[in-house]
């Protein structure tokens, strides 16, 4: 398999793995449980669980330097989900979604500055299928706009929260690249961990993790854990467009799984965001399928 695409399946599951928190998010929230609970038991599991990870199998001494560095980073993730919980409370959720999945033209931006070129027709309209499959599938068709819906703050924080992804991106794909992944990770895990105490300095009066363990276990390993680990992986290997392509794997994961473990309804427009969005990550990868099917053909 070539390495591009070996990479850009790994970031498609970490997108992916996004997908199992909105069940376990909707269960936390139904159990009285505040959105900085939350955030503190992802990050609280998937420290502790990249912290034994590191110490079994992957010992290696890091400067005060380069773990800062990262630490920052995992505030930057953290970001992700503090805007876009706040956009939540101001805005429609297909609204919020919508203004998060910014983050998949920003990747392309991101990539035509630091190539100082402009991106090939084929990937512009990639990432323009990804959008309005965005905006289907978040089922922004079927609650409409109102003027109501349109609060200044919140949009704001809806556009921050995509800001932050694709700087999250960025920096998985720059900062001490020469480390395990795993160490990376966990140093991100951290760094995410104290800037979400900051923002429920009271979660152990009443911690979820005790509440439900199981919930709490799902939000860390699946919906931190499993796709820092995975971005730390595959976003060296990545340019900044195609990782964001590939991150938005996320939205068909959290409908499908929303419907699976929630009975959401599925409309035909949400159904069909979630082709359309699927159709563009595969036209991403299209010539690399090409070739390969080419190369398996030419070993026949």
């Amino acid at each position: 398999m070539p390495e591009r695409l070996k990479y850009s399946l790994i970031m498609f599951l970490a997108g992916s793995s996004y997908g199992f928190v909105v069940p376990l998010v909707s269960t936390a929230h139904a159990a009285g449980f505040s959105t900085g609970q939350i955030m503190v038991t992802q990050y609280l599991v998937a420290a502790a669980t990249l912290g034994i990870g590191c110490l079994l199998f992957s010992r290696k001494r890091v400067s005060l330097k380069v773990a800062f560095q990262l630490m920052g980073v995992g505030m930057v993730a953290s970001g992700v989900s503090f805007f876009y919980y706040q956009a939540l409370q101001l805005l429609t959720p297909a609204l919020s979604l919508t203004l998060l999945f910014q983050f998949v033209w920003m990747g392309m931006v991101v990539q035509a500055v630091r190539s100082r070129s402009l991106p090939k027709p084929t990937a512009a309209l990639t990432v323009l299928f990804v959008v309005i499959g965005a905006v289907f599938a978040a089922g922004m068709l079927d609650e409409g706009v109102s003027l109501e819906s349109l609060n200044s703050l919140g949009i704001l924080f809806g556009f921050l929260s995509a800001v932050c992804y694709t700087a999250f991106l960025v920096l998985s794909s720059q900062l001490a690249t020469n480390l395990p992944a795993l160490n990376r990770s966990m140093f991100v895990a951290f760094g995410s961990l104290l800037l979400s105490f900051v923002i429920a300095p009271q979660y152990f009066a009443e911690p979820l993790i005790v509440h439900d363990p199981m919930v709490s276990l799902g939000l860390g390993i699946l919906g931190i854990c499993l796709p820092i680990f995975l971005i730390a992986v595959s976003a060296p290997k990545l340019p900044a467009g195609l990782m964001t392509i590939m991150a938005s794997s996320e939205l068909p994961s959290g409908v499908i799984c929303a419907a699976v473990f929630l009975k959401e309804p599925v409309t035909l427009t949400i159904g069909l965001g979630v082709v359309i969005v699927l159709c563009g990550i595969v036209a991403s990868e299209m010539e690399t399928l090409r070739k390969l099917a080419q190369g398996n053909r030419a070993l026949d």
